[in-house]
Parts: C-alpha cells; structure tokens; sequence
C-alpha cells in the first residue's frame, strides 16, 4: 500500500505545474492549495475499510479551529447525531461536524419577504443578503427571491430547517462573496431549492451565476435532513473553489450538471441522488494539475446522467462508498456492433487490434496465395473498396460535437481502493487518459464500448471486477492482473493490450512495450472476438485464466503479436482453429495444444487425465468449439496424457472449470500425447498458427505432408511484421 501512495504523490508533483492555487481556497485545517493533492492518500490508504460513524460525547473530541476559537468553545451543546470521521485532510472537523447549536441569526422566510432576528442581514424585498461572518438558521418559503451571501472573508453557515426558496430568474442561493460557505441541512428536515429556466444577470454577474447553489468560494454541503435541488436553468451545486460534501440525503435534478467544483468534489458520506442532462459530478479546473480531481471516501451515489457519471479534470480517487451509476443511456444505447467477418472489420479483429481494415490498407496477397490451402479457414475480404487509411485511437471521445457518455472518466489517473460499483454506460464504464489501478471493491460493469480503458496501464491487484456486457472488456497499453476475481463478458476482445498509436493495419504489427502480464487471481473470459488479445507479448505467470473463445475462425481464444510465454498458474482456452494460437517454446510450464477433428457442442465436457487416471482438468465450454489450449503445473515432462470428451463429473464447477477427482471416466478418447517439450500438439493443426493478427504464421508441430508450402511474406515470417 505504500507503494501506491508514493505512486499517488509521485503522480500529484508530476501533474502540478503550478504550487500556488487561488487565495482563498485554504483548507480549514491551514493546508495550503498545493498540498491538496498529496492530502487525498495521505490518511486514507491506510486501510480500505469504511470510516466510522461515531457519537461525541464529550466537547473535547471536536478540536478544530474557526476564527480563533474552537468549535466546543463557541459551541459548548453538540447535537447528539453521529458524526463523520475522516484521516482526510480534504475534510476539515467543520465540514464533518455540522454543529449549530448557538446559531447567530434567525431568518423566518415569509413568502414574499422575510423576518430576520439577530445580526449580519438585510431584506430587500424578497432578497435577503448574508453579510457577516456567523451561524444562520433559515425557515420557511419564499416564492421568488433569493438567499445572497456577500461576506468578504468570512466563513457563513446556513442551516436549512424545512427551507424552500424558489427564484425564477437566477441562484436559488448565491455565495457572492466569502471565505467558506457551509449549507447544512438539519436533521428531520426536508428543503426544497428551484431556480427557473431563465436567468437575468447584471453588468457584473455576465454570465454567472449559473446554478442552484453557486459560490465563488469554497462550498461544503454537510448534516442529516434532506435537500432537493431543482435546476431548470443549468447546473444543480457548483462552486468555482471546491465543493466538499459529508452528509444528508440530496437529491439533484439538473438539466446541466449535478454537481460541479473548479478545483475538486470530494464526497466523505451522504446519500446523493443525482438526475443530469449533461455529467453528473465533475471537478473542471485545467489551470492547476494538482486539482481538478474528483475524491470519494464513503456514501451513495445514485447517479443518472447524459452525459458522463463521473468526470475528473486530472485523479479519480474512491476509498469506499456505494456508486449506481448509468450514463448515456447505458450500454443499449450504444451503436458499437461486432462484426464476425474475419474478426470484425469494425477495428481490425484478426489483423490486430487497432488496425483492420477501416483503419489500415488492404494486405497486399502474393498472387499464388491460396488461403484454402491453409487448414480450415478461408477468410472473407470486404466487399466494398472504400478503406480506410489509419488514424490512432482517439481515447478522449470529447470533440465539440460529440458528447462524453462514459461512467468514470480521468484525464489522469483512476484509482480504486474499495467500493461497490455498479456501473451501466453507453460508452467506456472506466475510462482513464493515463492509468487505471483496482486495488479492492467490488465493480460490475456493463458498457456498450469498453469495461475499463486506460491509455497507459490497467492494474487489478485486488478485488472483484465483474463485466457482464461491453464491445471490449479491458483495453490498456499494458493490461496486468496480480491478483483478485477479474470476469469478462465481450462481443469482441476479452483483454485487448494495445497503445492506441502503432499502425496496426495490414496484419499487425509487434510492440515491445504492450503487453498482457497475468500474475494471480482468477480470470475468466467469454469473448465473441479474440479473448486473450496483445499486440505486445501475453505472459502468464501465475493464478487462474479460463477463455472462452470465439466461435468464428476470425478471432482465436489466444492472441499476440509477439509470443504467449506460461511459466505458471493454470490455462484453459477453447475456441475455433481458424486463428487459434499455441504458446511460445520459451513457456517454462508445460502446454498442449490441441485440435480436433470436428466441432463439440457448447457443455460438451473435456476432461484431460494422466497415464495414471489421474484427473488433470475437466472443463465444460460455453460455447462450440474445436481447438483448446491447456497449461498446467501439474503436466510433467516424459508422461503421457489422454484427452476424452463427453462425460460427466460430480465435482463443482466455477465458470466451466470443475474440481479435479469427479470425473466418472464416461468419455470418449479424443488424441493423447507425451510432453517432450514446452508444447505439445494434438490432432490437425490449423497451419494459420497465430493467425494473420497475432503470432503471425506460426506452424504448430509437424507439417502434415500434403500441406503446401506456405507463401513467402515479409522475408517468411508470415504476415507478422518484425519488432520494432
């Protein structure tokens, strides 16, 4: 864990091109603006368990400073409602503790108009203006006005007790001019803030504000009572410093954002219901790279928006916390298809990811080429000569005219310390324009593009990741998994490792520094496209990684543009021939490759044993297939092993792969082999080898003697391109 903090920190400096953020936009606690960043991990990687709710008893537990005096000084009666706790130092004891038991001033709305008792405010007709520094009890309604806090300096709270302000023609409440501003809603209560649909603004205003509640300074919602935000002109909450909340139940109807903070949103527990036409939190500010972040450490976040779920200007940050979110429409709203032809000429399939053929030139076939001479495959060129050239991936999606519809987005990092997400989204679930790291939580994700897409890297050390839908499943430059439950549902690649720049076009092209790392946890894959996909290299080191494979003879359960090298864990991959790819003689643990001479039906059981009965793998495919990959530890070189197909087994099964010993030696043999090397082959090789996109023409085993001899493509090494 200290490593991902360093990491973290190391990431905030690298981002930070400026040390001094805006004057006033000073932590309670005196933590300057530049530290903001270094404070999200600070106390909070420390364990990824829940804060605590915890009840005071006594003055003394609250020792924070506000204006000199602390809060038990000024204060000396707390509520008796449990109180939020964080190590956080984006949270100050004041936003956490929403003490107001010796309030300054009351404010009885009237209607029209209102009764003011106490010091530091005015009426002006239905404009009531907040103009000292103090506690504020708000009551009652107001038609058409406005609550306004003009107070340089100061730090104002308002207390919401069965409030509700409307204002046709601008904020609801507006925070002018201060320091800090706290709402707080008091416990029992119900408050209700509507703006219109159109705004009047002043030669000073111009264009702001534009929300419901909207500060110029930093803005913290805190308490236990309710509020409902109706924005009929743009944005619900939005501060141009940072917006903090830590409790209450907030329901945000905004037909523009829900909640927007300049400098950073930072969520430490509360119930947030959010309905937006555009993103539904966002953090904006693009001046200062050590903010702009978006930091969650507990709560509920309900969140439906057109837009994106979540949008971070640079760090997406989530320790805890319960996330149901669904942006764009969800995953049916979206019209990315794959197609079967060849792998999907939608992006490449076979030919690699990220080239294919609307992003590269059609290969260029030796005259003699005849690809029924090559085994069982017989791929299909597109019909339309209209080709595309190739452009690299455009990863941000954000154009002026197309609209970001992805759950968690970061221009910079995505971190997962722990949670629940449940996540349904038009475009990618997780998107992040830097690197991707799951360290806990559980995240299910169901996506109509990609489940989670890093540029960089995407790391899951720990937890359960759950993609039950999406066009891909994990697409990242480098894709590593070192340990937890990671569950993949694609109609295209399961993994796809890719950079997003490389050429891909033709038949794909080898890049060292992308890759597929698989170090432990549990992996399982059902891919309609290849499920295991890398234009680097696929290393499997340890853990456990079922694939599912495609039915078509376009994709192939394993694919790399470099080499598959096992030196641990288990494998079990089943899918078509066509494509299909052996690992690497440079594998340390032994492998068998092997294909059949007809096609099983999908639950059709296949059960390898050793010469010794002994119960290698049994494993019951989701789909049909002819080829299948295994590597175990237990596979000793010089014995012999037997495939046998069709029978049962008592044992448990997850995902297809059942305990080994309840197999009820019911099958039929289906080819047997000795391991003399790294891999050994079985049956009719599909002679495609790696396939035209990964591995290149690889020849598995010995060449049957009526096979011709392959075409001489790029110097005989088939269409694989050398590395670069």
């Amino acid at each position: 864990m200290n490593n991902f903090i360093n990491r973290i920190m190391m990431t905030a400096m690298t981002f930070a091109v400026m040390a001094v953020g805006c004057s006033d936009n000073s932590l309670d606690s005196g933590t300057t603006t530049s530290e903001k960043m270094t404070s999200i991990s600070a106390g909070t990687a420390e364990t990824t368990e829940p804060a605590e709710n915890k009840t005071l008893e006594t003055t003394e537990s609250i020792d924070t400073t506000e204006s000199g005096e602390t809060v038990a000084e000024k204060n000396p009666v707390l509520l008796s409602s449990p109180v939020k706790t964080s190590d956080s130092e984006l949270f100050s004891n004041r936003d956490l503790n929403p003490d107001y038991s010796a309030p300054d001033t009351t404010i009885n709305l009237t209607g029209n108009g209102a009764d003011i008792t106490g010091a530091g405010a005015t009426v002006d007709g239905s404009k009531i203006t907040i103009t000292s520094e103090g506690i504020y009890i708000i009551r009652g309604t107001l038609n058409d006005g406005q609550l306004v806090i003009d107070a340089d300096g100061a730090k104002v709270q308002i207390v919401l007790e069965n409030a509700v302000i409307n204002c046709s023609n601008s904020s609801a409440i507006y925070a002018v001019n201060s320091k800090k501003v706290f709402v707080t809603l008091a416990d029992g209560t119900k408050n209700v803030l509507t703006d219109g649909t159109d705004y009047i603004f002043s030669d000073v205003e111009k264009s702001e504000p534009d929300a419901v509640i909207f500060s110029h300074d930093s803005l913290t919602i805190n308490g236990t009572g309710e509020l409902e935000i109706n924005g009929n002109f743009n944005d619900g909450i939005r501060s141009k410093d940072d917006v903090v909340i830590t409790g209450g139940k907030i329901t945000v109807n905004a037909v523009g954002n829900g909640i927007k903070g300049k400098d950073y949103v930072a969520i430490a527990n509360g119930e947030l219901n959010i309905t937006a036409g555009q993103d539904g939190i966002k953090s904006t500010n693009t001046d200062d790279t050590s903010l702009g972040f978006v930091y969650v450490e507990g709560g509920t976040l309900n969140i439906t928006a057109d837009g994106d779920g979540i949008q971070a200007e640079t760090v997406f940050t989530a320790t805890d916390g319960v996330f149901n979110i669904t942006s764009g429409g969800g995953s049916s709203a979206s019209t990315k298809k794959h197609n079967d032809d060849f792998g999907g000429f939608d992006k490449g399939g076979g030919f690699g990811r990220g080239g294919g053929f609307d992003r590269g030139e059609k290969p260029d076939m030796p005259e003699d080429f005849n690809p029924e001479d090559f085994g069982n495959f017989t791929p299909e060129m597109p019909d339309s000569p209209e080709i595309l050239a190739f452009s690299p991936e455009d990863n941000s999606d954000d154009t002026s005219d197309t609209v970001s519809t992805k759950g968690i987005k970061a221009s910079a990092e995505i971190n997962i310390l722990g949670g629940t997400f449940n996540i349904n989204s038009a475009d990618d679930a997780i998107h992040s324009n830097a690197d991707v790291s799951i360290e806990n939580g559980n995240i299910i994700l169901e996506t109509g593009n990609k489940g989670i897409h890093s540029d960089n890297t995407a790391t899951i050390n720990s937890g359960w990741v759950n993609i039950t839908k999406s066009y891909e499943g994990i697409e990242a430059d480098v894709i590593t998994v070192n340990g937890g439950t990671v569950e993949v549902v694609a109609s295209d690649d399961g993994f796809n490792a890719s950079d997003g720049v490389t050429n891909q076009s033709g038949m794909g092209v080898y890049t060292e520094t992308t890759m597929v790392n698989i170090n432990g946890g549990n992996v399982y894959v059902n891919a309609s496209g290849d499920g295991l996909d890398s234009n680097g290299d696929i290393n499997i080191t340890g853990g456990t990684v079922i694939v599912d494979g495609p039915e078509n003879s376009g994709n192939g359960a394993l694919d790399s543009n470099g080499e598959i090298i096992i030196s641990g864990g288990t494998l079990v991959a089943v899918g078509m021939s066509g494509m299909a790819e052996s690992p690497s003689e440079k594998s340390t643990q032994n492998a068998v490759f092997a294909t059949f001479d007809s096609t099983f039906d999908a639950g059709t059981l296949i059960t390898l044993l050793d010469d010794s009965g002994n119960e290698i793998i049994s494993y019951e495919p989701a789909k049909s297939f002819d080829n299948i990959v295994i590597s175990s530890p237990d596979m000793k070189t010089g014995q012999t092993y037997t495939f046998y197909t069709g029978g049962t087994t008592s044992a448990s099964e997850v995902h297809g792969l059942y305990e080994t010993g309840g197999y009820n030696n019911d099958g039929t043999e289906a080819g047997n082999f000795t391991v003399e090397s790294s891999v050994s082959y079985v049956g009719k090789q599909s002679g495609m080898g790696g396939g035209f996109g990964g591995g290149g023409m690889h020849m598995h085993g010995e060449r049957p003697d009526d096979m011709p001899d392959p075409p001489d493509m790029n110097g005989g090494k088939g269409f694989k391109q050398p590395r670069q």
